[in-house]
């Protein structure tokens, strides 16, 4: 089984090139948006618009049929059972203490497009961000320097790891490994699999906390990025037309103007 760390796809794009601190506030107020829109059509268009700009960033279409597949079940159990849990309106079958209702129907078309919607936000991200620009922006946005490392430390071990295990897994394979049975005798059987992965990344730990030791790190109060963020005049145009546009949906939504 292989697992997917990194979704970075690599562009020249203006959501590339935007700052992600920008990214990170347009993706809580898209977020916030989904909650906003009470009704069928709304959700809809506005499913399609987060598909149109992340097409326009250069996003493959492979990437986004990526999404939807990843979130296949969910969506299906969101159809099939969110019905019967609001029902309201006329009913259109009955099972029972069960119903059927139109109005129920609507609710869980809503709750599939509020929740694929929340889904291509957060991963958009991932997609025109590099992790590193993820990770200087939290810090820039006041995570603390330790905390950002760790996070980049755990981003970046995470493939790592899993080409270890694979490689303790097929290296026991040629030494006729096959495990085999129901679940727990195959979690049984992965016991010596896991042993060597746990005994391999304890050395990568200690190599990385001699390699931080030997850097200084902790002895130093004054630290220096690489590439130092900065807002450009795009990035402080597209903070101000979302926020606005947010805040307008915003009073319309609660003052009742449709």
């Amino acid at each position: 089984m292989s697992l997917v760390f990194d979704l970075y796809v690599s562009g020249d794009s203006w959501l590339h090139n935007l700052d992600p601190r920008v990214k990170l506030w347009t993706a809580l107020l898209g977020i916030v948006t989904t909650f906003l829109l009470d009704s069928l059509v709304p959700q809809a268009a506005f499913l399609i618009g987060v598909h149109v700009l992340l097409r326009c960033a250069s996003v493959p279409w492979r990437s986004l049929r990526w999404v939807w597949r990843q979130m296949a079940i969910l969506l299906l159990f969101i159809l099939i059972l969110q019905p019967f849990f609001t029902p309201s309106g006329a009913s259109l079958i009955a099972l029972g203490p069960l119903r059927l209702t139109w109005g129920g129907v609507q609710s869980a078309l809503l709750l599939a497009l509020r929740t694929i919607s929340m889904a291509l936000i957060t991963i958009g991200i991932l997609f025109t961000t590099d992790q590193h620009a993820l990770v200087r922006a939290f810090v820039g946005l006041g995570l603390p320097y330790t905390w950002g490392l760790t996070l980049s430390l755990t981003l970046r071990f995470l493939p790592t790891m899993q080409r270890l295990f694979s490689t303790v897994r097929e290296a026991q394979s040629a030494r006729g490994w096959l495990p085999h049975g129901n679940f727990v005798r195959r979690a049984r059987d992965y016991i010596p699999v896991v042993v060597a992965v746990v005994i391999g990344t304890m050395r990568l730990s200690d190599q990385l906390t001699l390699a931080l030791a030997a850097r200084g790190l902790g002895d130093l109060h004054i630290r220096t990025v690489w590439r130092e963020l900065s807002m450009q005049r795009r990035d402080w145009a597209v903070l101000t037309i979302v926020t606005l546009t947010f805040l307008a949906l915003a009073v319309s939504r609660f003052s009742g103007v449709p």
